[in-house]
């Protein structure tokens, strides 16, 4: 159950970044380390066969897809408040 959750919570965020393109390239450049973060957990976790890392890894996925939302919302406020 909890797996499924997460997995759903991870489309959701997925979809919501795809649809936003982060103009600043600073945060673009960190949207991406996180990306590669992400993958690099999961990579370790599909390595471990299953032994989740006592939920750590799990938590730091959490983590990391909130930064990506965090970083979203960086660049729609630099948008907003930008000198033009």
């Amino acid at each position: 159950m909890k797996k499924t959750a997460i997995v759903a919570i991870s489309v959701l965020l997925a979809t919501a970044a795809i649809a936003y393109e982060i103009r600043h390239p600073n945060l673009r450049d960190a949207y991406g380390a996180v990306e590669n973060a992400i993958k690099h957990v999961q990579e370790a976790q599909a390595a471990n066969k299953g032994i989740e890392f006592g939920g750590h890894a799990d938590r730091a996925l959490d983590a990391l897809k909130h930064a990506q939302q965090e970083l979203i919302e960086g660049d729609k406020y630099n948008d907003m408040h930008q000198k033009k």
